[in-house]
């Protein structure tokens, strides 16, 4: 690629997803995926938090780095004007795309105002993806929350892979999926992710699959 590509996932309160695409848009990240999502919180701790409900507006934005830095700096250091967004963003390092998309991104960032200086990678968070069975979703929570996870968003998802591989395993492959995403401090994504596959992995009725990536950056609105 030209030059680093970013992934951007942002998660807001339903409805809010819009006004967070026209901050980025204006700032030459203009390449979106809109998705509807839910949270696992309690009603009890959404009125603590002073959120309005479960449901999410998921994000997904491809920019260059030099675009991701000047975007994660502005939501967290400047928190601009105008954007009344609760929830969280976070950017990861893609290690490959099209060849056209690369270099339509890198042609946006250099039409930006200057980056600054580099915000400094944040190693110790991790994005934990579990795709679940549809159903069992607040149950993998309840058990990723004892091993320590604040919470999480849920998206509706459906499982395309050969049939050959449940047959192989020896497993049951439901069609219908729910991927749940969290967002977990170094100290507790092993503890979650082994507190999960032992009570929720591929041979239990949840049929979890289980795994982790790193995050460059963690911004909480």
């Amino acid at each position: 690629m030209p030059e680093s590509a970013k992934l951007i996932v942002t998660i807001v309160e339903r409805g809010q997803g819009p006004s967070v695409q026209r901050l980025y848009s204006g700032r030459q990240a203009a390449w979106h995926y809109y998705m509807l999502g839910r949270g696992t919180a309690s009603s009890e701790l959404l009125d603590v938090l002073g959120l309005g409900s479960t449901e999410r507006d998921v994000l997904i934005t491809l920019a260059s780095k030099s675009v991701a830095r000047r975007l994660m700096r502005l939501l967290k250091e400047d928190r601009p004007e105008g954007l009344e967004a609760k929830g969280l963003a976070f950017d990861i390092a893609l290690t490959g795309l099209n060849n056209i998309v690369a270099t339509a991104l890198e042609r946006q960032g250099q039409r930006g105002e200057n980056g600054g200086a580099p915000m400094e990678r944040e190693d110790k968070n991790s994005l934990i993806m579990l795709m679940v069975n549809q159903g069992y979703t607040d149950e993998v929570m309840n058990t990723a929350r004892e091993a320590g996870a604040r919470g999480g968003t849920v998206l509706r998802a459906r499982h395309a892979a050969d049939g050959d591989v449940a047959r192989f395993y020896g497993i049951s492959v439901q069609e219908e999926k729910e991927i749940l995403l969290i967002v977990a401090a170094g100290d507790t994504r092993g503890a979650i992710m082994e507190t999960v596959n032992k009570k929720h992995g591929l041979r239990t009725p949840a049929g979890a699959v289980i795994l982790s990536v790193p995050l460059d950056h963690v911004v909480r609105l």
